[in-house]
């Protein structure tokens, strides 16, 4: 084995060197990241219902704008929808692993 890897699989993936590990980047951690896209996604959220309601109260006559603003919240929480969607799956995965 080579570092951890059988030599016929080394050989076809043509590892010659070993492995060497390397360190997480420092950054933000994930729950970090993940609160902060909520937080984006919340921010878009009001935007398009303030964009709405300045179209309905007569503050404003943009159309397109309030259109765009919608969708652009739509998209996001649709796509924070399917992040959560695949962080059950995997955590679902994770929980039926057996030790």
């Amino acid at each position: 084995m080579i570092n951890g890897i059988d030599s016929n699989i080394a050989a076809k993936l043509g590892a010659g060197a070993p492995v060497k590990a390397t360190a997480a980047p420092v950054g933000d951690s994930f729950a970090d990241v993940l609160k902060g896209q909520i937080n984006e996604v919340s921010k878009l959220q009001q935007d398009a219902s303030q964009a709405v309601e300045n179209l309905a109260t007569g503050r404003s006559d943009d159309v397109a704008g309030v259109m765009t603003a919608m969708e652009k919240s739509d998209m996001a929480f649709k796509t924070l929808l399917a992040i959560r969607a695949k962080l059950m799956d995997a955590y679902d995965e994770i929980k039926n692993i057996s030790v």
